[in-house]
């Protein structure tokens, strides 16, 4: 079925409703009325030389003070009051210079906005309503006239009749079968201990009689077991049969409907054509695998004002995207945040849209951001314990080479087992396990695996948690958000468990030091369990992926204690957080 993405970020389903405009009226250019000026012209020196990269964490200052604009109208009485209904949404600006040479911002929401498409003093989005407007209405319906049936089909009385009378019928078969078995079963105990007698008789004709009366009789037994299993089989044949033809029926509706949602979907990201300076134009399933865009693709706020700024024949200079309202169920945003444009669904576009301009370098999160040596807390022959430092990948990733492991392994060039047992996030500090030989870290991971190694992680987290409880546990399964890697989300139907106890060790001013005790060791699992609303909501200090960008990620792997694989005596380490 064809079906734009219901989340609050983007891809609501289509309508082409617009409203009129709630809330203050921002100071909107007269010759393009979407441009918002500042209340006061920014300086040379404020405007960036370079386009930001849409994926930096940090925006420049000239798009923070764009957004804060625009933050004020979205807190306007009338437009609150509205947004109450919005459980929360990506919004964007993009600070452009026009033919004039005067500087404004675009404003974007991703998806829609109260159930529409176009609002006043937002851009508009990237396909044309009436085009989408002459096939989708009839395509929607069609769609929902199959649904219609599929559903009467799915819910007919004759189907549910039909099952319940095969399901009665097997068991009555079942049930009389059990018994002839259990006849049968006696019968053929029987036959044995006379056929034991019979051999102890000296009688040879009397013998031979006898005998074949049983032979007879076995035979007998296994000719009423196949009539009585063909008898039960003939009385479901023909409701089967029914069955079937109801069943096939439904499959067939539903292959029917996959494919007209396919088309559907087809034809509508025809209509987001994609452009840029160069002149150059491609539809946007050309850059995703499989030319299928995943919902909501062209919908995110960032797409959109780059394409309104071409059209318009604006210079972009610089953009931000922030989350306003409250937090979603699934992924990790907060109010008043900023994000980077999404990597699942912008990350394929935006470079294409934003050539023949002058860009910034896209950040390169894997890349090692410290230089200090690698401390060994602990070796011997079997194993090593280091203190990994915090802006060092654990292990190489697609395209960076340097890593805690890359330097280990130039340090020990004698050991070509060297082998990490876990991992700790490039921005967590703290104690790591390395295996020396393959036995060793088999038997390590073993105990990992068992969940038989403790480990205790220190972390300040960004506000003062209540009063009370001081400490408890966080069940909250987990999967990466397809649509932004590395992302992870939080999933009750595809996630997997992930479980954490914690211990609040002091309140200090507005933060709070907490201890975390993992119980599962799940990708960035303390990072969202302590930032997600139904965690601790309150993330961890210098987290720019679920929180704020600081100095550094304040997460520090302070306790390990294991079993050594050959002495069996107990190994504890701990290492204070140097924060």
């Amino acid at each position: 079925m064809i079906m734009r993405t219901t989340n609050s970020e983007a891809g609501e389903p289509h309508t082409a409703k617009c409203s009129p405009l709630l809330g203050q009226q921002p100071n909107f250019d007269q010759h393009t009325p979407l441009i918002t000026r500042f209340p006061q012209p920014p300086a040379a020196d404020e405007i960036p030389a370079l386009i930001p990269s849409p994926f930096s964490n940090t925006p420049h200052p000239l798009a923070r003070q764009a957004s804060l604009i625009l933050q004020q109208r979205l807190n306007s009485k009338d437009l609150q009051a509205t947004m109450r209904s919005e459980c929360g949404k990506m919004f964007g600006v993009l600070v452009v210079r026009d033919r004039h040479g005067e500087i404004g911002f675009l404003s974007a929401f991703s998806g829609m906005l109260f159930g529409h498409w176009q609002w006043p003093g937002f851009v508009p989005p990237l396909f044309e309503q009436a085009e989408q407007d002459s096939f989708l209405p009839a395509g929607r319906a069609g769609l929902a006239d199959m649904t219609r049936k599929l559903q009467q089909l799915e819910s007919s009385a004759l189907r549910y009749e039909l099952g319940q009378k095969i399901a009665s019928i097997q068991q009555q078969r079942e049930h009389a079968l059990t018994l002839l078995r259990q006849r049968h079963s006696e019968a053929k105990s029987l036959r044995k201990q006379q056929r034991l007698t019979l051999l102890m008789q000296q009688d040879d004709a009397l013998h031979r009689k006898e005998m074949a009366a049983l032979a007879l009789a076995s035979q007998h037994h296994k000719r009423e077991a196949t009539n009585a299993r063909a008898h039960w089989d003939e009385k479901l044949q023909g409701l089967q049969q029914q069955l079937e033809l109801h069943e096939q029926q439904i499959r067939q509706l539903r292959n029917a409907r996959s494919e007209s949602s396919r088309v559907l979907h087809k034809q509508v990201f025809a209509t987001y054509r994609l452009g840029n300076l160069l002149h150059e134009q491609q539809p946007i399933s050309h850059f995703y695998t499989d030319a299928r865009p995943p919902a909501g693709s062209g919908d995110c706020a960032g797409p959109k004002l780059i394409h309104y700024a071409r059209q318009q024949r604006l210079q972009p200079l610089a953009m931000a995207e922030f989350w306003w309202g409250a937090s979603p169920a699934t992924g990790v945003r907060h109010h008043g945040h900023y994000y980077p444009a999404c990597r699942g669904k912008c990350r394929p576009i935006l470079p294409f849209m934003l050539r023949g301009l002058d860009v910034e370098p896209e950040p390169c999160h894997g890349r090692a951001m410290t230089t200090s040596g690698i401390e060994i807390v602990y070796e011997d022959d079997q194993l090593l314990v280091v203190n990994k430092p915090a802006g060092l990948m654990s292990t190489p990733g697609r395209e960076i080479e340097e890593s805690l492991f890359s330097r280990l392994a130039q340090r020990y060039p004698q050991i070509p087992e060297l082998t990490l047992v876990h991992r700790l996030d490039m921005d967590t500090s703290g104690l790591l396990l390395v295996a020396k030989d393959l036995r060793t870290h088999k038997r390590l991971q073993k105990q990992f695996i068992e969940r038989s190694v403790e480990k205790c992680y220190e972390a300040v987290l960004v506000k003062r948690l209540p009063a009370q409880p001081d400490q408890g546990r966080i069940e909250l399964p987990l999967r990466v958000d397809l649509d932004d890697r590395p992302r992870q989300m939080v999933c009750y139907q595809h996630g997997k468990p992930a479980t954490t106890r914690w211990q609040i060790i002091a309140r200090e001013n507005n933060r709070t030091r907490i201890w975390f005790y993992p119980e599962t060791g799940r990708t960035h699992q303390l990072r969202v369990h302590a930032s997600h609303r139904d965690g601790l909501n309150a993330a961890i200090v210098g987290d720019g992926l679920y929180g704020l960008p600081a100095e550094r990620l304040m997460l520090h792997a302070r306790r390990l204690c294991f079993t050594h694989p050959v002495s069996r005596e107990p190994m504890v380490f701990e290492l204070p957080a140097p924060f």
